[in-house]
């Protein structure tokens, strides 16, 4: 197993944004529980400490697309969802409205449930709302997306996406203590079985 050095654009795009979401991916993997928990520590960026064996025993729970993508994804569609009750400044009432649809749309209030730290799944919506929000038209975080989704989840591949998301994962690294603050913890792994790919996704962040 060795990691790739040079990720495609998007995920530089993504870093540009202002994303709060890290990637650590590596080729010739095997999926093991084991290969995982030592691929881990590579996408724990700003962390000093790591305790594999802590996360050994914390586990994980295997899932599918719509608990790994969450609410704020239309899996069938393909579109990010800015959830919630907003109102435009021309006085419009939108609900849970398509991202690409926002470009030329300036929200004026509104608010959004935030998902429960550590309750796992919900990868949109931590890729799409870090703390200080992401840069760029609406249409672009969702070209950015998808361009990373290709490159993680490939269509019409198996794969096997485990959480590692939990409450206790501060025990684990100091890099999930900023998250439990109220913004959330992620911890993902994603293996594509067809071509040996183990991307790991990690995601902490305060305001």
């Amino acid at each position: 197993m060795k990691q790739i050095a040079e990720l495609p654009p998007a995920f530089k795009r993504y870093e540009e944004m202002r994303g709060a979401l890290d990637f650590a991916v590596f080729k010739d993997a095997g999926g093991t529980r084991e290969e995982i928990l030592s691929a881990i520590p590579a996408a724990l960026q700003r962390s000093n400490s790591f305790d594999p064996g802590k996360l050994r025993a914390l586990g994980f729970a295997r899932i599918g697309e719509q608990i790994f993508f969450g609410d704020w994804y239309d899996l069938e569609t393909g579109h990010l969802l800015k959830v919630g009750n907003w109102t435009t400044a021309d006085g419009r009432d939108l609900e849970n409205p398509k991202l690409k649809d926002l470009d030329q749309v300036n929200v004026i209030s509104g608010a959004a449930p935030c998902p429960e730290a550590g309750a796992g799944g919900q990868f949109a919506y931590a890729f799409t709302s870090p703390p200080y929000g992401l840069t760029g038209r609406p249409s672009g975080i969702q070209a950015v997306f998808d361009d990373i989704r290709k490159f993680v989840l490939p269509p019409n591949q198996c794969n096997e996406i485990c959480d590692w998301s939990s409450p206790h994962l501060p025990e684990v690294s100091d890099y999930f203590i900023a998250g439990m603050e109220w913004w959330g913890v992620f911890l993902f792994s994603v293996y594509l079985p067809e071509t040996g790919q183990l991307t790991i996704i990690a995601g902490s962040e305060t305001d």
